[in-house]
């Protein structure tokens, strides 16, 4: 790459070690001076600068160092990975989080960034790789002798109408992209879906940050741009595209924790709404208040066909020739990625014979003696058969999500979720009868959460996703706690209580035990608290602040009614027309003042254009000299 690169007139930067033009100056476009060299030096102090990096991950403490150092980025290339060997073209490659799994997956990569800045922290995060060159250049001028075998647009084509001159910029990038590709190379697009879900629920636009802008259609052309599903695909192909697959990753693109094939939402033996549902409060960017719940739209969508069009994100491989990109019994994949390396993990699911479904687990960075630990063992099969049905947590979330719920619904619903627990015990010759929450379990029950227990077309349970076993028994009042908690973490809107109670979690796990007969103290949910602090010490790498943990479970947890939160739109929109109407009176008045000037200096031209002809006249008739004349001007049209 090198080669060309200085054929093209590109010098090395031995300082930064990036590649630019004579006299480029960069882009203006950043994250803010603090943000940026923040993650700079975070980059450069690091010993671990791979994607499931936990040396990173320790420092995602707010939006920007997760966009740009969270492991869970690279997802969205993951079901390429075996087409990532050739030679690739990233387009915008930012702060290098996409540029890294590039390189770790083997190709010839070559990162093209706008920022100078940026473009020194890329090569920085690639330090140790070899197989990666760095230029700083806009997309735009870009030169290179060269084609490649994959180009990637990852988070870049809605910038078009920003740094693409012309009538369409988003066409011209899609050309550009396209002209650097080989006659069977890929285009990988990963983009915003204009008419997202969770855009419809009330989520800001992510670029402009006012809800409903992408919606309403309210861009300018000096603005980022969205799109929809059919748009998209008349532009690849009025760009040259032969072919176009489009999947969905949720949450979104940015931190995908599960991607979805059009298949994948057509397959009748699959649940493809659970892996969307599943993931909506898993988007750092959602707000706290929704017009809706999207994990109780998403069944509907998919049952109806229209999760694809109306996903937050697409992820898009389109080609020159007609032929399928990913094979076509791939339904979806699942990643798990916010752990310790050894424990990161990949679920791909699959059609199998006879029309079932097969699952098959990959570590994604396998490590020796994985289950060295005093709290936890792991362990996952190769392959499992894929349990389709209904999960137990969609009926806890139904009632929550409801206004007028009440304690006795959850505690009856708990009830009855420890009797499959004990149920599938006694399948193992385990024999208990819940009469306590100090009843204990075995440690292989650790991961018989709601969430994990189906119930089949047959009316059967059954347990899936079994990976972790507590090295010690378990009490059944720990699951309760654990089911509460994962539901909490589930769920985007909690209704009002039917006696319009505002309890804190610990509160509402007292209430709960309470009716259901158990005799809990706030100490035991402490211990409970020290427990989870531990397993996650021992999963993520980090520790969880007891403390801090405590404080959040004994906030109020402020359900609020559709009723509130449709009044807070209206505030909103009210707001928003009254700062319009003042933006158009000042418009007017602009406007007004405009046409003044545009009358006076119409009348000022046609006065100097009356004196001029008159004086001309005078010259032509009395032959009168220039001093004359000039002195006879301002007498002239009296």
């Amino acid at each position: 790459m090198n080669f060309y690169l200085a054929e093209t007139g590109y010098i090395l930067d031995e300082i930064t070690n990036v590649w630019l033009r004579p006299g480029y100056t960069g882009i203006a476009y950043n994250d803010g001076d603090e943000v940026e060299k923040r993650i700079a030096t975070i980059i450069e102090q690091a010993s671990d600068i791979t994607v499931l990096s936990t040396d990173l991950r320790q420092h995602c403490t707010d939006w920007p160092s997760l966009y740009h150092l969270s492991g869970t980025r690279a997802n969205i290339l993951r079901p390429f990975e075996n087409k990532l060997h050739g030679d690739i073209l990233e387009i915008g490659a930012g702060c290098g989080a996409i540029t890294r799994y590039l390189g770790e997956s083997g190709g010839n990569v070559l990162a093209l960034e706008g920022s100078k800045r940026r473009a020194a922290i890329v090569r920085n995060r690639t330090r140790d790789l070899q197989n990666i060159t760095v230029v700083c250049d806009s997309f735009e001028q870009f030169q290179y002798g060269h084609q490649f075998d994959v180009v990637t647009l990852i988070g870049v084509l809605e910038y078009a109408n920003l740094f693409i001159a012309g009538e369409n910029p988003t066409l011209a990038m899609l050309e550009r992209a396209r002209s650097f590709l080989k006659p069977n190379g890929k285009l990988i697009i990963a983009i915003e879906n204009q008419l997202g879900l969770k855009y419809f629920a009330g989520a800001p636009e992510d670029h402009i940050g006012q809800p409903m802008y992408g919606i309403e259609e309210r861009y300018r052309k000096d603005q980022p741009q969205t799109f929809g599903r059919n748009v998209l695909t008349n532009l690849l192909k009025q760009a040259g595209f032969v072919s176009s697959e489009f999947l969905a990753p949720f949450p979104d693109y940015k931190l995908p924790l599960s991607i979805v094939t059009e298949g994948g939402f057509s397959c009748e033996a699959f649940d493809a709404a659970a892996l969307a549902w599943q993931s909506v409060r898993k988007d750092p960017q959602l707000p706290p208040v929704l017009t809706f719940s999207p994990e109780l739209v998403w069944p509907t969508l998919v049952r109806n066909g229209l999760a694809l069009d109306l996903s937050n994100s697409f992820l898009i491989v389109a080609g020159n020739a007609n032929e399928q990109a990913l094979d076509p019994i791939i339904l979806a994949w699942h990643f798990t990625t916010e752990r310790l390396k050894k424990f990161c993990k990949e679920a791909l699911f699959l059609k199998a014979k006879e029309g079932k479904v097969e699952v098959r687990y990959r570590l994604l960075a396998p490590e020796p003696n994985t289950n060295r630990n005093t709290v936890l063992k792991f362990d996952i099969p190769e392959v499992e058969e894929y349990i389709f049905g209904t999960p137990l947590s969609q009926e806890l979330i139904s009632i929550v999500s409801r206004d007028g719920w009440c304690i006795e619904e959850v505690a009856a619903f708990m009830t009855r979720y420890l009797s499959i627990v004990v149920s599938f015990a006694g399948m193992q010759g385990y024999s208990q009868n819940i009469v306590s929450p100090d009843i204990l379990l075995p440690g292989h029950f650790f991961d018989a959460i709601p969430q994990n227990i189906v119930i089949t077309s047959e009316g059967s349970w059954r347990l899936i996703d079994k990976e972790w076993a507590l090295n010690q028994d378990i009490p059944v009042g720990y699951l309760v706690f654990k089911a509460v908690i994962q539901l909490l973490n589930s769920v985007t809107r909690l209704g009002l209580m039917e006696n319009g109670s505002n309890l804190s979690v610990i509160e509402l796990l007292l209430s709960i035990y309470d009716a259901m007969g158990f005799s809990q103290s706030e100490s035991e949910i402490k211990s409970y608290i020290s427990l989870d602090a531990t397993v996650c010490a021992a999963v993520m790498g980090g520790s969880l602040n007891f403390h801090q943990t405590l404080e959040s479970l004994n906030s109020p947890l402020k359900p609020e009614t559709l009723a509130k939160q449709l009044e807070r739109t209206e505030q909103a929109k009210a707001i928003a027309e009254e700062l319009a109407y003042a933006r158009l009176a000042e418009l007017e008045v602009i406007t007004e003042k405009l046409e003044r000037t545009e009358q006076a200096k119409a009348i000022a031209e046609e006065l100097a254009y009356s004196r001029f002809t008159k004086l001309e006249q005078l010259r032509a008739s009395k032959g009168y000299k220039l001093l004359t004349i000039l002195r006879m001007v301002p007498k002239i049209g009296e």
